[in-house]
């Protein structure tokens, strides 16, 4: 189990250039709906008004979907676990507490940017060519956004659908 990450990093449009290098497999894995049960929050954005920082500030207080973490812990460890969540990087500090909180494993915790709005999938996607700009290779992943299903296809990596419930 990982207590802290080997990195962590807002996805930017282009390549970033900080932290460690890790190489080899890489398993991605998204966190609301698939590690964090957001079902408590989903109110929040029922409307046509959504309150995304309210969203976003109530993920401490997530349970787990104990069996995705037991998943995460039966990946040899020549894997690399990335976790890779649409959630803005200023929760960031929030998001590794609650990671350390519920005793997942993870290697790499790639977040949205601040001032980034693109579609979750388009961030994924930028996040698979950091990804692999950086020797990693991603090798499956799981999500549970047909959307980023699709974007991971498109990209040749093999997803698992998690069905949360949260998206049409």
């Amino acid at each position: 189990m990982s207590s802290e990450p080997d990195w962590f990093w807002p996805v930017e449009p282009g390549p970033t250039l900080s932290g460690p290098t890790l190489s080899g497999p890489t398993l991605c894995v998204d966190i609301d709906g698939v590690l964090a049960d957001a079902t408590h929050r989903q109110h929040l954005l029922a409307s046509r008004w959504r309150d995304w920082d309210a969203f976003f500030e109530a993920a401490g207080r997530d349970g787990l979907l104990a069996q995705q973490a037991v998943l995460l812990d039966t990946i040899g460890q020549d894997h690399v676990i990335a976790l890779v969540t649409a959630r803005p990087a200023w929760i960031a500090t929030l998001t590794q507490g609650w990671l350390t909180e519920h005793d997942v494993r993870w290697d790499v915790l790639i977040m949205r940017s601040n001032a980034d709005f693109r579609r979750s999938s388009e961030m994924k996607t930028a996040a698979v060519w950091q990804l692999r700009q950086r020797g990693l290779e991603p090798v499956l992943a799981l999500d549970d956004d047909a959307r980023n299903v699709a974007a991971y296809a498109r990209l040749g990596i093999p997803c698992v659908y998690i069905h949360s419930g949260y998206h049409g």
